[in-house]
């Protein structure tokens, strides 16, 4: 094998190993804490009406999917 085809074959072999390694999970122990609005927020939401703010609610919806996914991670993780 010529040295060109040796330094080419090094050289994919690096970019495929470095391709495959980004694509490992991550994996952590720890979970982060979701933190708690409290009655005042919960108070000021009641007064929000649905019409007119849909993106609002859709936010706050992907909002609650993200609360009820970190309290699975940290019951999981106990």
């Amino acid at each position: 094998m010529s040295m060109l085809k040796k330094v080419k074959f090094t050289a994919s072999l690096i970019l495929t190993a470095s391709m495959l390694w980004s694509c490992s999970s991550i994996t952590y122990s720890e979970c982060p804490v979701f933190p708690k609005g409290g009655e005042s927020v919960g108070k000021e939401l009641e007064n929000v009406p649905y019409q007119n703010f849909e993106n609002f609610w859709e936010w706050i919806g992907r909002l609650d999917k993200l609360r009820q996914e970190l309290e699975l991670c940290r019951l999981n993780a106990v």
